[in-house]
């Protein structure tokens, strides 16, 4: 509690003192600094009152007005270093406390005879307004220690908000977001205006009002309809309810959460991982069994092949499961701001740097396993940096000053590029693919493992008929039939969306080939899938790999383009991420 921090606020208040009362004002604080003063003290403000302080000190220790009608005569100057030669024809100063404690003192001083005459013409009515306005000032004093306080605890709130697991909105009585903690922007993704906050909090409002707990509402966000689990709470002053708290939890993320839990619980970490097949198995095996080691693991397999769900069930089954899984995908984050997600940065190192810096992934891995996605994307001169990293086992922020920290965590890569060839163009560091691949794990695509296909099309089917409350109980053998035969380029992240597409769009009790996505397969015989032609007809040429993909990204291009959609739409349609989307249209020229 010291007067310095509003000495501006101070300040003027002496002035006015000054100003009415015509004589000098002075204010110290408890240590004896001028903090503020006028006329002759003025240049001495924010100094110190060595030597000069002894009648402050007594009023100041004692707790009690202070009145020198002879100063540099009166013995209570005696101490004083201008004792007998005082410039000073008055003086009367008063304690200034707050809460039982003295935190400073004001004095009124007379350097001439008119001065002198108006400081002691009346002494009672100068020493009540006086001591008035120490009264002023400790209560500014008293507000801005408050105001402190108040904005020390609203930042703590935005801490602890946005450290939270759940979006948690604050709303005022008009439905507007007075608050959003980072999760709710991600869920939500808010923009300057919140244009949907209304809409939102209304559809919100409306199924608090006819729902029992759990409650949950679906949201339009950025044009796609999300479900939510939700609770709301009113904040009140005494009987008045002032703002309401709005807590969301992604009904997607908590069913995969409860998948994963009962997955752990059961003893396998493996067991989210569908499929029989013995490619399948096999790779489930070596993983299984390297789970525990600390060696780098390199997880290899096309687009969809479940990677990220071997690198997270490794994660659960290693020695390591209490600590962080920590994921970045190298193809997803711009090239200009990858070394800063991987190592982090100080505070002040670029313009629009976060205050008090950022750590990297690997810093927020600790001592659990950080899981490089799509490292085969790692721009050339990021790749060294890594080498380096991986060799040394320890890294610096950016803008670090030479301070340097362990890599304590255990790497787990993936990628859909073979590495071999991108060493051999020249576009991945030899050195650095030694470092990786430790221990190879092959994830085997779908079309290698044709016998999990309809076991997992069934599972999907299971999840989205509860999603869409419809009652489905399963394929036709047409379209079991048609979905054996297709080569499954995007593997069973294209299986999932077909069957989500197809379970939106059936309204009998099994899913007919009517109802599978046009764009990714064509309707034909099962017969013509596999090859066979009647004995009258030529064998028709087969495609190869790269004509069909190209064909297909093509297509859902096409398509996304005459109803005027978006990229995403595309590569949702492909079942691949945007990033990759935009790789296949730079690699077959359909930029």
């Amino acid at each position: 509690m010291s007067l310095r921090e509003i000495q501006e606020s101070v300040q003027k208040i002496a002035q006015a003192v000054a100003a009415v009362l015509r004589v000098e004002v002075e204010i110290a604080d408890s240590d004896f600094l001028r903090i503020a003063g006028t006329g002759k003290t003025e240049s001495g403000v924010l100094r110190t009152m060595a030597g000069e302080d002894h009648i402050y000190r007594a009023s100041l220790v004692n707790g009690e007005p202070v009145v020198i009608t002879r100063p540099g005569q009166d013995e209570k100057c005696r101490p004083c270093t201008h004792y007998g030669s005082c410039a000073e024809t008055g003086e009367i100063c008063c304690p200034i406390r707050l809460d039982g404690q003295s935190v400073g003192v004001i004095g009124l001083l007379a350097f001439d005879d008119e001065q002198r005459e108006r400081l002691f013409a009346d002494v009672e009515a100068i020493l009540g307004f006086l001591q008035k306005m120490a009264e002023l000032i400790a209560v500014k004093l008293k507000e801005h220690i408050m105001y402190t306080r108040q904005q020390l605890i609203a930042e703590k709130l935005r801490v602890v908000m946005d450290e939270m697991d759940k979006a948690m909105l604050l709303i005022d009585q008009k439905n507007r977001i007075v608050e959003a903690n980072q999760r709710a922007r991600q869920y939500l993704q808010l923009d300057a205006d919140n244009s949907q906050a209304a809409e939102w909090i209304a559809a919100i409002r409306l199924a608090d009002g006819s729902q029992p707990a759990p409650k949950q509402v679906v949201l339009s966000v950025g044009g796609k309809a999300k479900t939510f689990l939700f609770a709301i709470r009113p904040v009140q002053l005494g009987d008045e309810i002032k703002e309401w708290v709005i807590t969301l939890d992604d009904a997607q993320e908590v069913v995969e959460m409860a998948r994963r839990v009962t997955a752990t619980d059961a003893g396998d970490a493996f067991a989210a991982i569908s499929g029989n097949s013995a490619a399948l198995l096999q790779a489930k095996t070596i993983a299984r069994t390297v789970a525990g080691s600390e060696s780098t693991i390199l997880l290899q397999g096309e687009s969809g092949t479940g990677k990220e769900l071997f690198a997270k069930a490794i994660h659960q089954a290693s020695p390591r499961r209490q600590q962080p899984l920590i994921s970045i995908n190298c193809a997803a984050i711009p090239e200009h701001l990858m070394e800063s997600e991987l190592f982090g940065y100080e505070d002040g190192t670029f313009t629009g740097a976060r205050k008090g810096g950022k750590a990297g992934v690997f810093e927020a891995a600790g001592k659990g396993t950080l899981f490089l996605d799509e490292i085969g994307d790692l721009p050339m001169h990021l790749q060294g940096k890594l080498l380096r990293v991986l060799q040394e086992k320890e890294f610096q922020r950016l803008g670090s000053s030479g301070k340097t920290l362990p890599v304590e965590a255990r790497i787990i890569a993936a990628t859909h590029l073979d590495l071999q060839e991108r060493v051999a163009q020249g576009q991945f560091r030899l050195d650095l693919y030694y470092r990786l691949h430790v221990i190879p794990i092959q994830l085997p695509a779908l079309r290698e493992r044709r016998e999990d296909i309809l076991l997992l099309a069934h599972e999907f089917l299971a999840a989205y008929t509860k999603t869409l409350g419809k009652t489905i109980r399963g394929f036709s053998q047409e379209a079991q039939s048609v979905l054996f035969c297709h080569d499954w380029p995007g593997n069973v992240r294209e299986l999932a969306n077909t069957v989500e597409y197809a379970a939106n769009l059936e309204n009998s009790d099994w899913i007919q080939v009517a109802s599978l996505p046009g764009h990714t397969f064509r309707l034909q015989k099962p017969a013509e899938r596999t090859g066979r032609t009647d004995s009258s007809e030529a064998p028709k040429p087969i495609a190869t790999l790269k004509e069909l993909e190209k064909s297909a990204v093509a297509q859902a291009l096409n398509e996304v383009r005459m109803r005027k959609g978006k990229k995403e739409e595309a590569a949702a349609l492909l079942g691949i991420s945007r990033a990759t989307l935009f790789r296949k249209m730079r690699e077959y020229g359909l930029l």
